[in-house]
């Protein structure tokens, strides 16, 4: 597929000049109408999304320098090696050995992570019990 492999080397330009960019500014960069001409890009070039703002920003899979949690910012652009917030908070919990608060993963995620919290305390994916006031998150088991 030549297109493909001409969009690969675009994107890998363009990313060099900027290490994230959002979805307008990958169809102006590859002249496309459609998001999924992009994504495919993207997907045979090796990318992530952002965990933050509802996924807007992307990167290329060899730019991020993921800190010894999994996670990089660019500016306010937050990403994790797990790809998203849900995958991230529960990697983060599973693996403390005395669990994590509340307070503790949002001032480490540096957004608010209260619903995806519940949403994976209902799933059974982690569990959560109040101690003196505040919450604390550890693995299901």
């Amino acid at each position: 597929m030549p297109w493909m492999i001409a969009a690969k080397e675009r994107l890998t330009r363009l990313f060099s000049r900027s290490p994230i960019l959002d979805l307008p500014a990958l169809k102006r960069a590859l002249g496309a109408s459609s998001r999924t001409t992009v994504f495919h890009a993207l997907s045979a070039a090796g990318y992530f999304s952002s965990y933050s703002h509802a996924g807007r920003y992307y990167t290329l899979a060899n730019i991020p320098r993921f800190d010894e949690d999994g996670l990089w910012a660019h500016g306010e652009a937050l990403f994790s090696k797990d790809r998203t917030l849900r995958a991230t908070l529960q990697r983060l919990i599973v693996t403390a050995p005395t669990g994590k608060t509340h307070a503790e993963l949002q001032a480490r995620l540096r957004l608010n992570v209260h619903n995806t919290l519940l949403n994976l305390v209902a799933d059974n994916k982690i569990s959560r019990a109040e101690i003196e006031g505040l919450y604390l998150y550890a693995s299901g088991d």
